[in-house]
């Protein structure tokens, strides 16, 4: 997705029928590229996904112990397809012990 689908998204959801003025689609852009910063890279999802899913192992809130990753995994295809073998495959030898 573009800036342009980007502000038509923002314009149609907030039902304006005008363009934005400059300034609003800057606030909107800094506001995005902040909102990214603050993500997790896949790079570094891995380094801590087998402490997150040993957290849930544990009947403990990973996503209330690391947001960020649970935030990733909601958006993260890839990662998330990751989370759920290393989690199948944890739970499967936990029930064979």
């Amino acid at each position: 997705m573009n800036i342009q689908d980007i502000v038509k998204r923002i314009r149609i959801t907030l039902g304006l029928q005008k363009e934005l003025p400059n300034q609003a689609v800057l606030g909107i852009l800094r506001v995005l590229e902040s909102a990214h910063d603050e993500n997790l890279s896949c790079g570094q999802l891995y380094e801590k996904l087998d402490e997150y899913v040993e957290l849930e192992m544990d009947k403990k809130d990973a996503a209330d112990v690391m947001p960020l990753i649970r935030e990733h995994l909601d958006f993260c295809p890839d990662c998330c397809d990751e989370y759920e073998a290393l989690l199948d495959v944890l739970s499967k030898s936990a029930k064979k012990i």
